[in-house]
């Protein structure tokens, strides 16, 4: 396998390879081909050949592996653009007659100064996607760590305070939100950022803001997004049947309220259309005492989501107990993906994914032990209302369920799932919301501790 020194040195060839005239433009099987340029300062630039374009991503990708932080703070197409731009200058201060060797250290050791420069200065940024949350208007702002919920016209009012917003656009926004139409922007630039923010609220009642830091731009947006989905997944699961709840929560760049329709003949008969609603306008309907109350409530186990969202969204990973982070945030992502999910078995699936997060991939026997712990009752106690056992529900879920299905062998997949889907999210959701508590009044990193 090549390493870095040589793939330089490849590079720097393939460089002076391009000195020659008649190297552009390019062609592939006679094709003429668009040659790719990058910076190189002071307003100059330098023409990269098709093998120079490869050499370089070979590069990003060995560095890239020898920085393990940059798989948080970047995604792979960032991290290759900052590796292509970091090599502009450089390449173009060598002298290609010098040694061969000595020229690839030179380039090396430019690009990794650049490279450090770039991923340390990491700017803070706020992420704000419209959103449905309660019927109530009038719920106060309030935030899960990093993540902030506020009703928007609140949220404009911080923004216009924050100076995010001039006067003129908080004064159009809150008339384009109350119904009232506008005459059109004179200054363009005003007029597209009032549109951006029309676009990315819509009709929602709610703004949800999550603040980064330390994360490349595209990073940043990926990761916000599901910052704020485990955020409203912890919302919905103080209610009896989250699944339920979370289907009127929604970041607007997720769902919205839709009919899927359907089409049915039957021979010999004329049949009407059916339909199903899907998602909801909001979620269930709570007023700001009651809302406020429960806040209270809850509080301690909210902080700890807040916690793991901090963690997912580290650019370095380096926060307090990293390990019961990590799997207390995988298990509340599987239960956000169960109570989205559409089909109920692949619900149980992930349901149960759930669960076996929580119990350190314990399988069925770790999650039997989760159970106990968590929640009392033994694998040999009744756990349902039909006299089903713990045991024989964990077997129902895992086993029958989650095992069969993901390894192809489950022979009654065309089967009614709905109720092993109920049982799943309430056994799911009763474990996570013990998990969150424990983890609130113990200062552990262990998460097999959860299953003492």
């Amino acid at each position: 396998m090549a390493t870095l020194r040589d793939l330089l040195r490849e590079l720097i060839e393939e460089l002076i390879k391009t000195q020659t005239p008649g190297s552009f433009p390019e062609k592939v099987d006679g094709v003429t081909v668009m040659s790719g340029f990058i910076s190189t300062g002071q307003g100059g630039s330098l023409m990269l050949s098709r093998p120079m374009e490869q050499l370089i991503s070979q590069i990003a990708q060995i560095l890239r592996q020898n920085a393990p932080t940059v798989f948080l703070s970047h995604t792979e197409k960032e991290w290759l653009q900052l590796v292509r731009g970091a090599f502009g200058p450089p390449l173009a201060l060598i002298d290609l007659t010098d040694d061969l060797g000595s020229n690839a250290d030179q380039v090396l050791a430019a690009v990794r100064q650049t490279l450090s420069e770039s991923t340390v200065k990491g700017s803070t940024c706020e992420y704000a996607f419209g959103c449905t949350l309660f019927a109530s208007k009038a719920v106060e702002a309030f935030a899960i760590g990093p993540v902030r919920f506020e009703a928007r016209l609140e949220w404009l009012a911080r923004k216009l305070g924050e100076g995010a917003v001039t006067a003129i656009m908080a004064r159009r926004l809150r008339r384009r939100w109350a119904g009232q139409k506008n005459r059109k922007r004179k200054h363009l630039v005003d007029g597209m950022r009032e549109t951006d923010i029309v676009d990315a609220v819509g009709s929602c009642d709610y703004i949800c803001s999550v603040m980064t830091g330390g994360l490349a731009s595209q990073a940043g947006e990926m990761k916000s997004r599901t910052a704020a989905r485990l955020a409203l997944t912890a919302i919905a699961i103080w209610w009896e049947v989250p699944s339920r709840a979370l289907d009127g929560m929604n970041l607007l760049v997720d769902r919205t309220v839709r009919i899927q329709r359907s089409l049915a003949f039957v021979p010999g008969k004329i049949t009407l259309s059916g339909g199903t609603l899907l998602g909801r306008p909001h979620g269930p309907p709570i007023s700001p005492k009651e809302w406020a109350d429960l806040l209270a409530r809850v509080g301690d186990e909210l902080k700890v989501v807040g916690e793991l969202i901090e963690f997912y969204l580290s650019p370095t990973g380096a926060v307090g107990r990293p390990k019961l982070m990590n799997a207390l945030a995988q298990a509340l992502l599987w239960f956000h993906e169960g109570c989205r999910e559409q089909v109920d078995l692949m619900a149980i699936v992930k349901f149960a994914a759930t669960l076996d997060a929580l119990a350190s991939g314990g399988e069925s026997s770790g999650i039997l032990k989760l159970i106990q712990a968590r929640l009392g009752p033994k694998p040999s106690d009744p756990i349902r209302a039909n006299g089903q056992t713990a045991k024989q529900g964990v077997e129902e879920i895992y086993s029958k369920g989650r095992s069969r299905t993901m390894h192809g062998t489950n022979e009654n997949l065309g089967h009614d799932w709905t109720s092993t889907r109920g049982f799943s999210e309430v056994i799911a959701r009763y474990c996570l919301i013990s998990c969150l508590g424990w983890a609130a009044t113990n200062a552990s990193d262990d998460p097999k501790l959860l299953l003492q």
